[in-house]
């Protein structure tokens, strides 16, 4: 949103606070006080936190298991921890 329409938006609230208040005068500081603070609550409240969001979608994603090894694998690995160099000598 741009920095104009923001301040319409907040301006014309302002005039509304100021018409539910019976239209006196010497309040137009609070009443545009008030017509900002809603314009910000609503664009918090519009717009997710980034760690709300990071959040959804850490659960919305399950965790796999690595996938099990198979027979062969296992032997693989076996046999090249065997042969690590290293020679037996007594």
């Amino acid at each position: 949103m741009e920095i104009h329409e923001s301040k319409e938006k907040i301006r014309v609230r302002a005039h509304q606070l100021w018409e539910e208040a019976g239209g006196q005068h010497g309040h137009d500081v609070e009443h545009w006080l008030q017509a900002e603070k809603e314009q910000l609550l609503n664009s918090v409240a519009a717009a997710p936190l980034a760690e709300e969001v990071q959040q959804a979608f850490s659960a919305a994603e399950p965790v796999r298991k690595p996938a099990k090894s198979t027979k062969s694998e296992n032997t693989a690995l076996k046999t090249q921890k065997k042969s690590s160099g290293r020679s037996k000598s007594k």
